[in-house]
């Protein structure tokens, strides 16, 4: 099973244990107190259970109140480790700025003086993780001494200053890009990035920073600049998240303006290009009414959004027969959202030999707004947003998901929907052993009365790799891909963690009531492929490099393509 067992056991058994000493859990009493030993500093680092901790854990009587944290940090590399002792490894260490001691603590859900309660040392496990330049984290106690208990907090980093020097190849085109990134400067949690980057649609320059703790507090700020060939992208975020499940309200604001080229696909050829600009102003914030950690949590969500779209004719030298009409969103809105708090630890899942918590809860999520022209708005419209995710099996090595996203509006005059968009995905994972696993996913997409610049496309880069990208087109579209993994123990040079597939790919994208051309039906292809990832940096980067073979052909196919992929996912 991947549940992990939690208990307290009361006071008198607790007592017990001190006065026994408890030596099948390797801990001592010292001055009336339990004191876990102090793990080997190559076993903390690499994060391996302590039966002792979490022994101790279970031990703990209620109303204990933390009496002190202590951090320990570890860098990228293990100097304490043989393999990792030389000039190199050495060196990156001695280069890296190791996180600082305030950033972890900003970003825990204790402090000494509360009561220690399991799901918040949880939580802040899970919260440490999911920041970019955390590798794994640990947070347990480790003495107990009558009613204080003394919590140890484990965190390593990866390395995280990085030359942005890549090039990925997907559905028969090349994206490159050159520049520099850290996501967490001079160990603050900082990120910055420059880059110049170019695909097969445009190319430009961008800056970021990004500040998840402003000035150690819970809001989050985020500031992009992007000046491309075609146009450019502004946009500044500040916002104060449901940072955990305990979190009561929520507020934030964005602003963002948008100017670029769009483009038209078909058959993997550009067939119309058109310049778009468009402008977005929101407001958004949320309560939650007394959250019970460990059960369902019911959150009221609130907000207003500006969204303007204007089209024109680019220096393109395909134009489109008729430019998109513009229009203008403009609402105020109020939703519903219901998360249930269920976590498990999973390995060799998404990524390579890291701990990876995984959502195996429920949760949904709707919004309701009036766009009206009296808040000129173009026309009168019901904008509607809507998700859902479930987790149907989770345990004795299956996890299967699914999960569905609904958004639109629905205007008032002539009774029709615009940009109704509807997304229906399911995922299956089968751990046959520690290193094999068979995954499934089929993802279905419906539209309704899409606008001129958007369509749904199907291709290299969207499921189906033995062909172009965005090779079909449509208003609907269906794939299925079929994987035989396995996620090896190779571990070259201590950088990264190797995995393979082999994969099936079936789908297709089409019209309701038009013709999609020759080579319109169902496509399949089937391959092989290599997996990489960085067990030193980019911990949810992936890289795929795939050779897919394409069943069904037609002048336009190539008889075998080459992917270079970098995914959040294996």
């Amino acid at each position: 099973m991947w549940y992990r067992a939690r208990g307290q056991l009361g006071p008198a058994l607790a007592l017990l244990g001190c006065v026994a000493g408890w030596p099948v859990l390797a801990q001592a009493a010292v001055d009336n107190c339990v004191v876990v030993p102090d793990q080997p500093p190559s076993e903390s680092f690499r994060f391996r259970d302590s039966a002792e901790h979490r022994a101790l854990a279970e031990r703990l009587p209620p109303g204990v109140a933390i009496g002190s944290i202590r951090i320990r940090r570890f860098a990228v590399f293990d100097n304490n480790d043989p393999a990792e002792s030389g000039a190199l490894y050495r060196w990156a260490n001695n280069f890296h700025s190791v996180t600082r001691e305030w950033v972890v603590r900003d970003n825990l859900l204790v402090e000494e003086g509360e009561a220690y309660e399991q799901r918040r040392i949880e939580e802040s496990e899970r919260i440490l993780r999911n920041l970019k330049f955390i590798y794994d984290a640990r947070v347990r106690p480790w003495r107990w001494c009558g009613d204080t208990v003394d919590v140890e907090v484990v965190t390593r980093d990866i390395w995280t200053f990085l030359p942005s020097i890549s090039f990925s190849r997907s559905g028969g085109e090349n994206t490159y890009a050159l520049g520099f990134r850290d996501s967490n400067f001079l160990g603050t949690g900082k990120q910055v990035l420059l880059e110049y980057d170019s695909d097969e649609e445009r190319a430009g320059y961008t800056l970021n920073y990004s500040d998840p703790n402003v000035m150690g507090t819970r809001w989050q700020l985020r500031a992009r600049y992007t000046d491309n060939d075609d146009g450019y992208d502004h946009n500044l975020r500040i916002n104060r998240p449901f940072f955990s499940i305990y979190e009561r309200w929520a507020a934030g604001g964005e602003l963002g303006e948008l100017k670029l080229e769009e483009k038209l696909w078909f058959r993997g050829d550009e067939v119309a290009e058109f310049d778009h600009e468009q402008d977005d102003y929101r407001l958004f914030g949320g309560y939650a009414a007394h959250p019970e950690p460990g059960k369902r949590v019911s959150r009221w969500l609130y907000g207003y959004t500006y969204q303007r779209h204007n089209f024109s004719f680019s220096d393109s030298d395909i134009p489109p027969s008729s430019l998109p009409e513009d229009r203008t969103y403009s609402f105020p809105y109020f939703g519903y959202q219901s998360v249930e708090d269920e976590f498990a630890e999973l390995h060799n899942f998404d990524y390579l030999s890291r701990t990876e918590d995984v959502f195996i809860g429920e949760r949904y999520q709707w919004s309701l707004g009036y766009s009206s022209e009296g808040l000129d708005a173009t026309r009168d419209q019901v904008a509607f947003q809507g998700s859902y995710d479930n987790t149907l099996l989770a345990g004795n090595g299956q996890l299967w998901v699914v999960g569905s996203t609904l958004s639109g509006f629905w205007t008032l005059d002539d009774e029709s929907f615009e940009n109704l968009w509807w997304h229906v995905e399911s995922r299956y994972h089968y751990k046959q052993t520690r290193q094999w696993a068979l995954y499934s996913g089929l993802r279905l997409e419906y539209t309704d009365g899409l606008t001129g610049e958007n369509q749904v496309v199907l291709g290299g880069a969207t499921g189906l790799r033995g062909y172009d990208r965005n090779y079909q087109a449509g208003d609907r579209s269906v794939v299925w891909n079929l994987e035989q993994r396995y996620y090896s123990d190779w571990h070259p040079f201590r950088l990264f963690r190797v995995g393979l597939a082999a994969f099936v790919d079936v789908g297709r994208a089409w019209y309701e009531n038009r013709d999609n051309g020759s080579n319109g039906g169902v496509l399949a292809d089937a391959g092989i492929g290599l997996r990489l990832n960085s067990s030193r940096a980019e911990k949810s980067a992936v890289v795929h490099v795939d050779v897919a073979f394409p069943f069904v052909k037609d002048d336009d196919v190539d008889g075998v393509q080459v992917l270079f992929t970098v995914k959040d996912r294996f």
